[in-house]
């Protein structure tokens, strides 16, 4: 038989720390990798072109950069211009609009400019920004 002091002692509902813990890890995880995909191609240091009359463009997937060499990058990877016309047709291809912006280092020749440009109208894009700084 039960004692009535055994009756009235409850054991007294517990808060589990550890899963709490493990959520907040994983959406701390998930929000970190969520903004550094929001960050596009930041890999490569260009000193952009000054501009007032600027404004801001909606972010894009595809960024073509132009360093002070005259080099192309895509997706922080080297391409030629051959290279650069291959994956500009791949995605006209898809079948999807595409918005692109060109962010060329200050110091680059117009006529490496003017090169992308002309690829980027032959392949069919039309949406181009030019990266500038305020």
């Amino acid at each position: 038989m039960k004692r009535r002091r055994d009756l009235l002692h409850r054991d007294r509902p517990r808060l589990e720390v550890v899963p709490m813990i493990d959520i907040m890890m994983f959406l701390l995880v998930f929000f970190v990798m969520v903004v550094l995909k929001m960050i596009p191609d930041s890999g490569i240091r260009l000193k952009l072109p000054d501009a007032t009359a600027a404004r801001q463009l909606a972010p894009t997937k595809v960024v073509i950069i132009i360093d002070r060499q005259g080099d192309l990058f895509v997706s922080d990877t080297e391409v030629t211009n051959s290279g650069l016309a291959k994956y500009l047709t791949r995605l006209i291809e898809a079948g999807r609009k595409v918005n692109v912006i060109v962010a060329a280092d200050r110091s680059v020749r117009y006529e490496k400019v003017m090169q992308v440009m002309n690829m980027l109208r032959k392949s069919g894009i039309v949406d181009v920004g030019l990266a500038t700084r305020e």
